[in-house]
């Protein structure tokens, strides 16, 4: 069963999230410009740009796995708290302040983890708190 989004009713493919969560959480250091702006082209453009999405399509296919529709407004959000995470660790890896580098980036790996293996989304649990409390 789908769930509804109270604020728009776009929907996203649920498995291929978990992928591109999966995709981000294994990016290294020096691709961390790249996965912010994966994370912005799914967060403020439209997911369907995404190079990770791409991937993530392209692999469900092949294993011939059918869509789970799901809402696609807390996904959207949790990508731009991504972009958020992934510029920040750039940006304080370019001041030479690795250890909030480090922290942030263990962060945003641990969330893109439980989103990837456990089906977990952080991102999406802030934004449904944030509208029910809005």
């Amino acid at each position: 069963m789908s769930q509804v989004c109270p604020v728009s009713f776009k929907q996203v493919n649920e498995k291929a999230a978990r992928i591109n969560a999966i995709l981000s959480a294994s990016s290294y250091k020096f691709i961390i410009v790249f996965l912010a702006i994966d994370f912005f082209i799914r967060g403020f453009i439209d997911p369907l740009y995404s190079f990770f999405t791409a991937i993530s399509k392209s692999i469900l296919r092949l294993s011939n796995s059918k869509p789970k529709l799901i809402d696609g407004s807390s996904k959207i959000f949790a990508a731009k708290l991504g972009f958020l995470f992934s510029s920040l660790i750039f940006l304080f890896a370019m001041i030479d302040y690795q250890l909030a580098s480090i922290a942030i980036g263990l962060m945003l790996i641990l969330f893109a983890l439980l989103e990837g293996i456990f089906g977990y989304c952080v991102g999406c649990k802030i934004y449904t708190f944030i509208v029910k409390y809005k």
